[in-house]
């Protein structure tokens, strides 16, 4: 016997079930991605504030005249200088790492979304499934014609409840 290839075999339970879990993981995802954004923008904001007042600082200092033998002034202020443009390019790198971490993990979360998504179709669809089945036998009992019984497929839901009705069935039949 073939397996089906439908999955979707009930509309309204299994989008009402798979979009009421997704709805609960996605606003528990939002709360969360929106604290981790916040946090970001601020500590973004912060850091540039850093950058922009240690470069004022340091184009402060070395705008300065110094006297043409002040060797030991002019080392520092070289120093200073490399070291500030280490610091400035830093300070850039974790802006864009933390905007690239934001981006991949929204990215992340749609990818998780739809997995979900794919995940509980096939769940629902297990369910369904043999109560698809149960419904066409008693349709067809109701018309007065006997069902033609078929074990459902070894990953169904609902096996206890199929087997009662089947012994239901049994009794009718004697």
């Amino acid at each position: 016997m073939s397996q089906r290839k439908k999955y979707i075999i009930d509309r309204k339970f299994q989008f009402r079930h798979t979009f009421f879990i997704i709805g609960i993981v996605a606003v528990i995802t939002a709360s969360i991605l929106s604290a981790i954004t916040i946090s970001v923008v601020y500590n973004n904001n912060r850091i540039e504030n850093i950058y922009e007042i240690e470069n004022s600082v340091v184009s402060f200092l070395t705008s300065r005249p110094t006297a043409p033998n002040d060797d030991a002034y002019k080392t520092a202020m070289k120093n200073i200088s490399r070291n500030h443009s280490n610091n400035m390019q830093t300070l850039k790198n974790i802006i864009q790492y933390n905007r690239i971490l934001l981006i991949l993990l929204i990215g992340i979360i749609l990818i998780q979304g739809l997995i979900l998504y794919l995940i509980l179709i096939r769940l629902t669809h297990k369910i369904s499934g043999p109560i698809y089945v149960m419904s066409n036998y008693i349709t067809e009992i109701l018309n007065g014609m006997t069902p033609v019984i078929r074990p459902l497929r070894s990953g169904d839901q609902l096996k206890d409840f199929y087997d009662l009705l089947l012994k239901l069935f049994d009794k009718f039949k004697k």
